[in-house]
């Protein structure tokens, strides 16, 4: 017994806290509660350094990009080029997750709780995967097997005019181009031909060589010009009509677009505008509304076409695209004029492509 008090005293003398009775452990229980308060306290009104730097570089989205891109460039090559890289990384990746979390109903893939977060990711990469699978054996199918995808003469007969010298009208001026270009290409075909593989009521080149064929679009309704139908897109416009006339037509079509990685196969509502037209130049601009896809209808697609004549048998071709939000740009408006210009630049590149594998073999 007296050891057992010995032992007891000792026990005391090293955790003065177990002293009080029935109290100690309650005090050890609430000392820990407080400190994991504090720490929580702390990082939500004292954040770290890199928070402090993130909400930094996040303030300088409201200022004018005169004074926040030197900002920005001098910080990147100075001190914090690697806590930039992290930061824009993470506010990309935060802005995928909200657009997959207030869109997923309208994509192929379901949304994930994060519990599962690992293995909607998977899912994800694998479809990418699977795409981008796809693109390669279409461009190895398209290079190895490229005259089965040729259709015939959809181009039309060669024009004998188109071997002149290609000489401007005295009041032409040159076309404004739209915001961003994002293609340009010299094209091995007459210019009158081309056009009217493009603008005549006649032609199926558009329809069933660009769109169906190599764009692999479906369900396409073309309607015709809403004037000069007939006459539009002719080598030469019949006496009594005027090709400055033709100016301000427009004509309706809609097709049902592929679906990507991420997005559904959805419709789309084209209407062509000619804003110029002669033997010299021709401008075809297009407004395009996608209401299906997310964010569909805060934004109209504007692109332009300008085809000039560089005359023997060839001509220029300069794409543009425009993005506009009717009501204001949405939260993520740079993203959709990314994704805008990236999805519109590689339908030119079909463009202008399948015009000269038609013009190689057929010219």
């Amino acid at each position: 017994a007296k050891a057992r008090r010995q032992d007891n005293l000792a026990g005391s003398l090293r955790n003065p806290a177990a002293n009080v009775a029935g109290g100690g452990d309650v005090d050890i229980e609430e000392k820990e509660t407080g400190w994991r308060l504090l720490r929580i306290m702390h990082r939500f009104y004292l954040p770290s350094v890199y928070e402090l730097i993130g909400q930094c570089l996040a303030l300088l989205y409201y200022l004018h990009w005169i004074v926040s891109v030197p900002i920005c460039v001098l910080s990147n090559f100075l001190f914090l080029e690697n806590i930039m890289k992290r930061y824009i990384l993470t506010s990309t990746t935060d802005d995928i997750f909200f657009y997959v979390e207030q869109k997923g109903m309208e994509m192929d893939l379901s949304v994930k709780d994060a519990k599962d977060q690992a293995s909607f990711m998977m899912a994800a990469l694998r479809e990418m995967r699977s795409d981008e699978k796809a693109r390669k054996k279409k461009k190895a199918e398209a290079e190895g097997e490229e005259e089965a995808t040729i259709l015939g003469p959809l181009l039309g007969p060669a024009i004998k005019e188109d071997k002149n010298p290609a000489v401007p009208p005295s009041d032409f001026v040159t076309p404004e181009n739209l915001e961003d270009v994002n293609f340009e290409m010299d094209l091995p075909v007459g210019f009158r031909r081309l056009r009217w593989a493009l603008l005549h009521k006649d032609s199926s080149f558009i329809k069933e060589a660009v769109m169906e064929t190599e764009s692999k679009q479906e369900n396409i309704t073309m309607g015709g010009w809403d004037k000069h139908n007939d006459t539009i897109g002719l080598p030469k416009a019949p006496d009594g009509v005027n090709e400055a006339d033709y100016i301000g037509a427009t004509a309706e079509t809609s097709y049902l677009m592929p679906k990507s990685a991420f997005v559904k196969a959805n419709m789309a509502y084209e209407t062509a505008t000619i804003a110029e037209y002669n033997d010299y130049c021709l401008v075809l601009k297009k407004a395009t509304l996608t209401p299906d896809v997310p964010y569909g209808g805060t934004f109209i697609a504007h692109t332009q076409i300008v085809i000039t004549n560089t005359g023997n048998n060839s001509c220029k071709l300069v794409c543009s695209v425009e993005a506009e939000f009717p009501n204001g740009p949405p939260m993520v408006g740079r993203q959709i004029k990314s994704g805008m210009r990236a999805g519109t630049a590689d339908a030119f590149v079909i463009f202008g492509e399948t015009i000269c594998k038609y013009a190689e073999h057929f010219p």
